[in-house]
């Protein structure tokens, strides 16, 4: 502990005037543990100097950043569920009341505070909840652009798997064997791509680099939403940018965080954000249901990773997202991606807006792996404080070398 919190001394400044040397914490973070709760004006996100602001202001109803709200879903998880109980447990789960704790809509702040209450209130959420749901945080447009890019990447890369008969989601393999890594990409659960944004640097593909160029208002959004959260002297840097592409028929992921503590003997629970991930919706929520959504265990950002995963993953719930809608979480949050339902299961959009949408049974002999089904697509970007380092699980080999 003593590392975080080293006696105060005195330093003289070029002009002969005394002055308080900074923490260590306010070294490697640009501020001090206290002042995490302060989020810093937008005009101030990448100036070297973060000055203070006021709490947000309660004229509008958000989300609260009070006592969290611990209470565990009403539902148990059975150790062996049909497709269709699966389904049923994730909408039952995905209306649980801590959702709305930290899920906001972009839409609320058009008219009322702007972005720079927008970008304050996010960060406050973050350093509370350790994740946040931005609702309408695009445009139509914006998402069928960037559904386009993910459309011509899963089909790029899977036609040079099943070139190289690579097997990625066949009945015949499992989560020992179907687990290998590229330079290009990563399958390290079965059915579940991670594949890098810029895996066709020296690859000529069907869409050109012009193409494949994200929305600028996407780029702008997640820039400002990441300085936000990880203010400092420095703003955050991109670390890594890629697709997740789960596959009908795919396994649960393990329970996991993104990373390894930095600090041991829960100092690492008690620091500000120091990377985040953000996810950008391309699915109906409906949809997503079927298709897996991210489940998370909310405030374990701040809780040993080791006593959350031991007694803490009944307490998960599902962060559904829709179309245009933006998940932001902490690095240190435990979760997992879920199982792609739609080999199964199929969801048929109700020909009246005002009602949902049904979900239908495939007929009782479809093979569950066969891959028919839809594909979950996930644009994803990481951010950090300049001095963090995030070491990769890919490969040296390309697979497109032949």
């Amino acid at each position: 502990l003593q590392c975080f919190a080293p006696p105060t001394y005195t330093t003289m400044n070029l002009f002969g005037n005394s002055t308080a040397a900074p923490s260590l914490t306010e070294s490697i973070f640009g501020s001090s543990p206290s002042d995490t709760d302060n989020p810093p004006s937008n005009n101030d996100l990448f100036s070297k100097s973060i000055p203070q602001q006021q709490p947000p202001s309660e004229s509008r109803k958000r989300p609260r950043t009070g006592k969290r709200n611990t209470e565990k879903p009403s539902v148990e998880k059975a150790t062996s569920e049909t497709p269709r109980q699966t389904l049923q447990r994730r909408q039952t789960q995905s209306q649980h009341s801590v959702l709305e704790q930290f899920t906001i809509s972009a839409q609320d702040y058009q008219h009322s505070g702007g972005d720079d209450e927008l970008y304050a209130d996010v960060r406050s959420l973050m350093r509370h909840h350790g994740l946040v749901i931005l609702r309408n945080a695009l445009s139509e447009q914006d998402v069928t652009t960037i559904t386009t890019i993910a459309d011509d990447t899963q089909r790029h890369i899977c036609d040079a798997l099943d070139a190289k008969k690579i097997p990625y989601n066949s009945s015949v393999a499992n989560e020992e064997t179907e687990t290998f890594v590229y330079k290009e990409l990563a399958v390290r659960c079965k059915g579940r791509m991670d594949v890098r944004y810029d895996y066709d640097d020296n690859v000529t593909t069907t869409t050109t680099k012009q193409q494949r160029q994200l929305p600028s208002s996407l780029i702008e959004l997640v820039d400002n939403l990441a300085a936000s959260i990880l203010h400092g002297a420095e703003p955050p840097s991109l670390v890594y940018s890629g697709w997740i592409f789960s596959h009908p028929g795919s396994a649960n992921q393990p329970w996991h965080t993104d990373g390894s503590p930095l600090f041991g003997n829960g100092i690492n629970e008690s620091l500000p954000s120091y990377a985040i991930n953000i996810f950008v919706g391309l699915h109906d929520a409906d949809e997503l249901l079927v298709l897996g959504p991210t489940e998370f265990v909310v405030g374990s950002h701040q809780m040993d990773p080791e006593v959350v995963m031991d007694t803490m993953i009944d307490t998960a719930v599902p962060a559904v997202i829709g179309k245009g809608d933006v998940l932001l979480y902490d690095y240190r949050v435990c979760h997992r991606g879920t199982a792609n339902l739609s080999s199964t299961l199929s969801v048929v959009p109700s020909s009246s807006s005002l009602s949902a949408s049904e979900v239908v049974d495939k007929e009782d002999d479809h093979d569950e792996t066969s891959g028919e089904g839809v594909v979950r697509k996930v644009l994803y970007q990481m951010y950090a404080r300049p001095w963090f380092k995030e070491h990769l699980n890919f490969g040296e080999k390309s697979l497109f070398e032949e």
